[in-house]
């Protein structure tokens, strides 16, 4: 597999201070450890560093790391950790994990979805609910991304964490098997058409008229011109006939 090349040079010395320098003349203090041999400093280039950060594999990617001075050694590796300036927002120390292709990580991998839902042509909405997933998987084998492809997805299906489509030999990480894929109707739309529901039946109880010779609920005003029920008290203000 190819990977992409990264020199460094080796550095005997350590400190805050001699890390300072370094940042000083333009290069990025890093360290490498891992594997059989022992851990050792290093200087790199920073824009290389940050170019393979803003790249689409990201920290996830597999380099080759080609280590020149005092101790020359050439591994393959990943940026396993790095730290920025918390104002400036530069690259401050960089760490390299030496691997293999057969060597497990844990990474996290972005989802990436293609295609329209059947769900969304009925007015539902497409929510990606996470838009990284942790994986466990070979060095040598770390997917870009996750890509789903939503077409045939209908209103209310959920696709989770372990239903995704993952290449052979990956494995997702999780505690609880949350959604990554949701296709619902919007709450709002949702609620307006059960208020427009419950408006419906109450205006059509409301103007429903009682059945010829039964009793008037109780409480209800009777209706103009109706006589009133056998036994019914006479209305308010209208002496009983004699």
């Amino acid at each position: 597999m190819e990977h992409v090349q990264v020199k460094a040079k080796a550095r005997a010395v350590v400190g805050k201070g001699f890390a300072r320098k370094i940042r000083a003349l333009g290069y990025l203090p890093a360290v490498v450890y891992g594997g059989a041999n022992e851990p050792f400093g290093l200087v790199v280039d920073p824009k290389v560093i940050s170019g393979i950060l803003k790249s689409h594999t990201g920290r996830n990617t597999v380099v080759r790391l080609c280590i020149e001075g005092d101790r020359t050694e050439e591994c393959v590796a990943v940026i396993r950790d790095f730290t920025v300036h918390p104002v400036r927002r530069t690259l401050e120390h960089c760490d390299f994990l030496r691997v293999t292709d057969e060597t497990e990580l844990v990474v996290k991998v972005p989802v990436r979805t293609i295609g329209k839902a059947e769900g969304e042509k009925l007015g539902a909405r497409l929510n990606i609910a996470m838009r990284q997933v942790t994986l466990r998987c070979k060095a040598g084998a770390v997917p870009d991304a996750i890509v789903i492809d939503v077409t045939p997805f209908q209103v209310g299906q959920t696709m989770t964490l372990s239903q995704l489509p993952l290449p052979e030999g990956v494995r997702a990480v999780f505690v609880k098997d949350n959604a990554v894929i949701t296709v619902k109707i919007p709450r709002a739309e949702k609620e307006e058409e059960e208020k427009a529901a419950e408006g419906a039946v109450a205006e059509g109880a409301a103007g429903a008229v009682p059945a010829a010779g039964a009793a008037p609920v109780a409480g209800a005003a009777p209706v103009a011109g109706a006589a009133p029920a056998a036994g019914a008290a006479p209305a308010a203000g209208k002496p009983a006939k004699k």
